[in-house]
């Protein structure tokens, strides 16, 4: 039976969050083992088209991939995509999440997108494969619309579908929905009211969003919102429990103003669930991405800073301050590119987030972090503080945290060599998959060279292949800062030159190179 999804099919996509090596790193500080990512066997319920099943396929050729989804049309998408990678460890199947029986047994299982939107049996049948399907020490990853924050979203969405419900087709219905929208939200005094500036917000969100995620999210007829307290009790009675959020940071009361922290302390201080419900109430939350793991498995929720020092740690944070005391005790903000940002204080501290920084994406172990941060402030000191340090950072959301090593390179070869999905993507489209599972918006010169990067080309025979392609293409380069246009084939090359060198630098910190370090 076609869906809606057959119809507008949704923009598929990876999710990084999803990837085994995330997941397992997650649950490796609440005390469960998952197994290793490079040989995962991995379930995905309602995968759309694959991208997010593709590329973890791509990535852990040692691991096996199991997508279903009820959209015919997206699964044969899905399968020309396989067709042209070569991929011979992922499986599409044109299958009904309600009609799936025994799909076999699963390190991880995922179900991205899918649960607040399919009728309350479906929901069941999600947490019941889920249980099924998990190994003893296996993660499930479910993500949902959840109240209280869908409380207000929702208004919207009735808003939408009572008047996008009297025009036929889809692309017109979304436009009136969306106009209406807006003409409520700019329909108030000039000084505006809560309701008005709370409609205009939800508005901004509407005119950046995806369109097939707008089709999906608010026009179809099911998209039911649970409280998080909701969401656990059903765990329970499916043989479950609750994990943690894909999100840690999302699960530390200290994020939030001390004051507001004592009293979640007080609130939730014997009972998790309680805490995570108080949390959603205070941030009106409207969205989770929460991990599950079977019944029987014992989990610690006492974490500090011991559980750091087995982790290998990636940031890309940087000092706020143009000039920050990086050698004193001054204290100093830094800031990861996502706005998340810690404040340190100890000279050791900073030279850690600074040996991160410089190393980023890299994920680098806790030992080689110490051992650099020292040499880089001269530091012979106890460090014991140090992991509880970095364990704050990852409260934060300022560092990140892996347990297996990288599957790409920071330094660009001689021969360069962008990933095989990489170069498949940019040779038919602008987005592209970095090795860290994030989709990458491109422009002409980076599209190009990861295109042409296949280890077999020097920095000098890309520069040759960029020029002709520009070309070719008709292309106009002009200089930094200069309107005036290049056309002299030697100047186009002298200006390539460092353009390509650089652009090849952004492609190693994009975490889209392979092969042997330059």
């Amino acid at each position: 039976m076609a869906t809606s999804y057959d119809q507008i099919p949704y923009r598929s996509a990876p999710f990084p969050q999803t990837r085994p090596d995330r997941l397992a790193a997650v649950a490796k500080l609440f005390g469960l083992d998952a197994p290793p990512a490079d040989a995962a066997r991995v379930l995905e319920l309602g995968c759309g088209a694959g991208a997010n099943l593709v590329g973890m396929a791509h990535d852990f050729p040692g691991g096996r991939f199991v997508g279903i989804d009820a959209s015919a049309r997206q699964i044969a998408d899905g399968w020309a995509e396989v067709q042209a990678l070569g991929l011979t460890n992922v499986e599409l199947r044109h299958l009904d999440i309600a009609a799936a029986g025994d799909l076999g047994e699963f390190d991880y299982v995922v179900c991205h997108g899918v649960y607040s939107w399919v009728p309350p049996a479906v929901q069941e049948r999600i947490l019941e494969i889920v249980r099924r399907s998990l190994v003893r020490n296996g993660v499930g990853y479910v993500s949902y619309n959840t109240y209280p924050g869908w409380h207000v979203r929702g208004i919207v969405r009735d808003m939408m579908r009572y008047h996008g419900s009297q025009f036929p087709d889809a692309p017109t219905r979304l436009g009136q929905a969306k106009a209406l929208v807006k003409f409520v939200a700019e329909s108030g005094p000039p000084e505006g009211t809560k309701y008005t500036r709370l409609l205009q917000d939800e508005f901004a969100h509407l005119a950046a969003a995806d369109e097939s995620y707008l089709h999906h999210e608010h026009l179809e007829d099911v998209n039911q919102p649970v409280y998080f307290h909701e969401f656990a009790a059903k765990l329970g009675a499916h043989g479950l429990q609750y994990l943690g959020e894909a999100e840690f940071s999302t699960m530390v009361s200290t994020n939030f103003a001390p004051a507001v922290a004592d009293t979640l302390r007080q609130l939730g201080a014997h009972d998790i669930l309680q805490m995570e419900q108080y949390m959603d109430f205070v941030r009106c939350r409207y969205f989770r991405q929460t991990l599950v793991c079977n019944r029987a498995a014992r989990l610690n929720r006492t974490l500090d800073g011991s559980v750091v020092t087995g982790l290998r740690l990636a940031t890309a944070a940087a000092p706020v301050a143009a000039d920050p005391d990086l050698t004193g005790t001054t204290a100093v903000e830094f800031q990861a590119p996502g706005g998340a940002g810690l404040t340190v204080r100890h000279p050791l501290t900073k030279a850690a987030l600074t040996v991160l920084r410089d190393r980023w994406p890299a994920a680098v172990p806790f030992a080689e972090v110490e051992a650099a941060a020292r040499g880089l402030c001269g530091s012979d000191e106890t460090t014991d503080f140090l992991a509880g340090d970095l364990l704050a950072g990852m409260a934060a959301g300022v560092v990140e945290w892996r347990l297996a090593s990288d599957q790409f390179v920071t330094t660009v070869a001689e021969k360069p060599e962008a990933s095989a999905l990489a170069r498949h993507q940019a040779a038919t489209g602008g987005s592209v998959t970095s090795r860290r599972g994030e989709l990458l918006e491109l422009d002409l010169i980076h599209r190009r060279l990861v295109r042409d990067a296949d280890g077999t080309r020097t920095q000098a025979e890309l520069v040759e292949s960029l020029a002709a392609h520009l070309e070719v293409e008709g292309h106009v380069l002009r200089r930094d800062g200069d309107d005036t246009p290049v056309t002299d084939p030697a100047e186009v090359r002298q200006v390539l030159g460092p353009a390509v060198e650089k652009a090849l630098r952004n492609l190693a910190g994009f975490a889209l190179l392979v092969g042997p370090k330059g």
